[in-house]
């Protein structure tokens, strides 16, 4: 079959397998970065709303700004609609999946050389499946329906685009043409951008390096060692690596780095090998059973017998790059997709104080395995009867690939259909009962004579007993309770109290407090006075917090009426994060509504000064206009303007 024939027939083949979960709903990190995130929401063509929304990530200082260009464009011509956001990742998806094609061809035409009569041939359909096994593994599923994660695969179109200017410039050098230029372009372009889309492509440079040290091998047309692509590492590789060192270490290791998580930095380095082991198995041998969204019950270690994996784990990676080592001179292909994997991992499985688990963090570590099966199902069995069965195991691979990933898909079709399928899956997961249980109350539309009634009541409990189940549903037993007039039990209250007096203070804390705040001052649900104040100072307990200020500042200002209290909690929210523009934003305000004008325009002030690039522009001039009428309306009828 033709070459252009079989990479139609593979996008096809992906686009179907992923095209049942288009029709399914925004999910966990959807809401703060996109559903949540006003700032994205651009609906007129005006520069400084788009500025605001390309700036407006809350997950990095680095802002990402190409991704959030393109959910701003999304929303811009469709909404919140998740659909078209999910069909312009699985258009993503199939880019990077030609991309791959491109990048693993030219890879195995190196790594080949003269060892097959027909190396284009052999090539191309080694190409063809590891691309093909790539696009089609179910673990990368996350990194195309989970709509946020377009971060993720956006970035990584132009780390593979990068990797393959790179390879292909490095085999125009040894072809004895001049090939710096793609190589350059390879190398320094796209990781500036990827790096706009998500920090992942920061590796690309290492990706890279590992592919001269196990393919190209420094050398240039002449068999010889060429210095200058010692020197291009050292420049592009070696000194950024200590310059990120010398940035995250003190990050890392500081006090209060692992505040908001449940693990100390030791236990995750003794626990992500585990991790990564884990990862490699899923790779190897998908489990719909345990492929999901939620491993927020992956066990910690909390020694090197504690579990008892967590000391072969540590060993097993030193073992992983040991084999890597000895393979590189007669099966390079193995030895480059096991150091891709390993490589893959650095930045998320080491000292940052990220989350342990996340699929769609395997989006480029896939690849390296992906490379690794193709060379041994494909190159490393001889011609003959153990060729054919390399093939038949191949193409064995394939189907049951695309088929886990096709039914991973199914449950990402519908709200519903996700949450039963996350619990079920991971029924001591917090997040995973706590979202099964949040269905349910939307299920309800919180009317007491739905038929989900008792269901719903059953599943806030369950979710409330789970270990380690945090304030979620705490909070979601209380509005649903308030919502559909039934009693508001005590305990309820009491669990939320303790829960944000002894735990760290995080995205589901703020959550949490921001749903109470909100449902409470929009009048939807009568939560005494007391709790919610007894609610704020247990967060509080734990140290001055800017958003726990921010949100009692709402309370008080619109539930409790008094306006003197927010004003001090909000100077508080600006004073402890200066930066952080919406603090300034609800202060003038409220500023604006006490008739304090000239501390109003200093906020104002202020607020532009945090636009360097005009993105807090339409807010400071909105304040401005309120500001003006305010103005206006206190001032005698003798002393206004007077209009035709």
């Amino acid at each position: 079959m033709p070459r252009t024939a079989c990479l139609f027939a593979l996008l096809a083949a992906v686009a179907l397998a992923y095209w049942p979960g288009a029709g399914g709903g925004f999910v966990f990190d959807d809401y703060p970065n996109i559903v949540d995130n006003v700032a994205l929401h651009v609906t007129h063509p005006v520069w400084n709303e788009w500025i605001a929304a390309v700036m407006s990530s809350p997950a990095s200082s680095l802002q990402r700004p190409l991704a959030m260009l393109t959910f701003a464009v999304n929303h811009y011509f469709t909404g919140l609609d998740p659909r078209p956001m999910k069909l312009t990742n699985i258009a993503i998806h199939l880019i990077n999946t030609l991309l791959v094609f491109a990048l693993i061809r030219v890879v195995v035409l190196t790594a080949l050389r003269e060892r097959e009569a027909n190396p284009d041939r052999v090539a191309d359909w080694v190409a063809w499946f590891a691309a093909a096994c790539w696009a089609l593994h179910p673990i990368n599923l996350m990194g195309v329906l989970f709509v946020v994660q377009r971060m993720e695969s956006l970035s990584h179109t132009f780390v593979f685009a990068g990797l393959w200017l790179y390879a292909s410039g490095r085999r125009r050098q040894m072809a004895g043409a001049s090939g710096w230029l793609m190589i350059l372009a390879g190398l320094i372009p796209c990781t500036m951008l990827g790096l706009l889309s998500k920090e992942s492509a920061v590796l690309l440079s290492l990706y890279a390096f590992c592919l001269e040290a196990c393919v190209f091998r420094f050398r240039g047309s002449d068999g010889r060692r060429d210095s200058r692509l010692y020197v291009l590492f050292v420049f592009l590789l070696a000194l950024p690596a200590l310059l990120g060192l010398a940035w995250v270490l003190p990050k890392s290791i500081g006090a209060g780095a692992f505040a908001s998580r449940d693990f100390s930095l030791a236990e995750r380095l003794l626990t992500e090998p585990r991790v990564v082991l884990t990862y490699l198995r899923w790779i190897v041998l998908p489990d719909l059973g345990q492929l999901s969204l939620y491993h927020d019950d992956y066990r910690v270690s909390h020694g090197l017998l504690d579990p008892l994996s967590t000391l072969p784990a540590l060993l097993s990676i030193p073992g992983l790059l040991g084999i890597a080592w000895l393979c590189r001179q007669r099966r390079p292909l193995i030895s480059l997709g096991l150091l891709w994997f390993l490589s893959a991992q650095l930045l998320t499985a080491t000292i940052i104080p990220l989350e342990l688990v996340f699929e769609h963090r395997n989006y480029f570590a896939s690849l390296g395995i992906c490379l690794a099966v193709a060379d041994f199902l494909f190159l490393a069995a001889r011609p003959g009867v153990p060729r054919r069965a390399g093939i038949l195991l191949a193409t064995f691979f394939l189907l049951f690939c695309a088929g886990v990933t096709h039914l991973r898909a199914l449950e990402w079709s519908s709200q519903v259909r996700f949450s039963i399928s996350e619990a079920k899956k991971h029924p001591l997961s917090p997040r995973a009962t706590y979202d099964y249980a949040r269905t349910m109350v939307i299920l309800t539309g919180y009317r007491v004579d739905s038929p989900f009634m008792a269901m719903t009541l059953a599943a806030l409990e369950q979710a409330r007993r789970v270990p380690n189940s945090g304030v979620l549903p705490d909070q979601a037993a209380l509005m649903f309770a308030a919502r559909t007039g039934q009693p508001l039990q005590p305990e309820w209250w009491q669990d939320m109290y303790q829960k944000l007096s002894q735990h760290p203070i995080g995205p589901q804390e703020f959550a949490s407090i921001g749903a109470l705040t909100k449902c409470a001052q929009d009048r939807h649900c009568a939560f005494p006075r007391e709790d919610m104040l007894q609610m704020y100072a247990a967060a509080l307990a734990q140290g001055p917090n800017a958003e726990i200020l921010n949100m009692y500042a709402d309370y008080a200002v619109n539930a409790m009426a008094d306006q003197d209290l927010a004003l001090r909690l909000w100077q508080e929210a600006v004073a402890l994060r200066p930066d952080e523009p919406q603090y300034c934003v609800s202060l003038s305000k409220l500023l604006i509504l006490m008739g304090r004008f000239d501390e109003a325009r200093a906020q104002i002030s202020r607020l532009r000064a945090l636009g360097k690039i005009g993105q807090q522009e339409a807010s400071a001039t909105m304040l401005e206009q309120r500001l003006r009428f305010a103005i206006a309306a206190k001032m005698p009828p003798a002393a206004k303007p007077k209009t035709e």
